[in-house]
């Protein structure tokens, strides 16, 4: 089971999105989520094409979650065993483009 930790930035995207009740909850369900099963179909994990180390996992049709895997096997695969540093939420274009 990885351990999450978070960036600032990650930290003041949930800040601009607190109003967002339904939005906060699927954060929350979709963070522990990763904590239990960082592999888990649902999640829709993708590695992000302009960021090699950065991946995004799937909140809705809008809006993502970018993350770091702190550890790597040998051959550059994630080791998802290991830490998950979470980078930002924004949707799904922005992200894409900016991811940290």
């Amino acid at each position: 089971m990885p351990k999450l930790t978070t960036s600032k930035l990650f930290v003041k995207d949930v800040e601009a999105l607190r109003s967002n009740t339904v939005l906060i909850r699927r954060i929350a369900k979709t963070l522990a989520l990763l904590e239990e099963n960082p592999l888990h179909p649902g999640l829709h994990a993708e590695r992000i094409v302009n960021d090699p180390r950065a991946w995004s996992v799937r909140l809705d049709k809008r809006y993502r979650i970018s993350l770091e895997p702190e550890l790597y096997h040998k051959g550059g695969n994630p080791d998802w065993s290991g830490g998950i540093l979470l980078l930002r939420i924004l949707d799904h274009d922005d992200l894409y483009k900016h991811p940290r």
